[in-house]
């Protein structure tokens, strides 16, 4: 029996930059993106309708910063696993790693190598063991 694919929900109020996101990832072997969504309440709103077990999430958005989409979405869905990015050159943007509270973080320069593998390990601990909040 084949392997369930790893559902992923993204997240960036920057069309262009969703889109990237998607390409990057469709045809990635296992990983199937179940969402997009332009805002933290768009996210929340696709999260209920396809349970993702990973969630991608730009950390500066308006109305709703990533921080505290992530927050909430996992409270509701205690196993989605969160990976926040961000493209902010200015250290003040960034989150700090204690307010982050999520699974991953990493840099949108960083995205191109580092994120398929990020979140295969990201759903790899989810089946392997509890959740342990590291950042990777």
């Amino acid at each position: 029996m084949e392997a369930q694919p790893i559902r992923i929900l993204l997240v960036d109020d920057d069309a262009s930059f969703l889109n990237s996101l998607e390409v990057l990832l469709t045809g990635e072997p296992g990983l199937e993106i179940v969402g997009k969504a332009a805002s933290g309440e768009e996210a929340l709103a696709a999260a209920a309708r396809a349970e993702p077990d990973v969630a991608v999430i730009d950390v500066l958005m308006p109305t709703m910063s990533g921080i505290e989409c992530a927050r909430l979405l996992q409270e509701r869905y205690s196993n989605a696993r969160v990976i926040l990015v961000s493209g902010s050159i200015f250290e003040d943007k960034r989150p700090h790693p204690d307010e982050r509270g999520t699974d991953a973080y990493l840099e949108k320069s960083e995205l191109p190598e580092r994120l398929h593998a990020t979140i295969l390990a990201l759903a790899a601990e989810t089946t392997a063991a509890p959740a342990s909040r590291t950042n990777a």
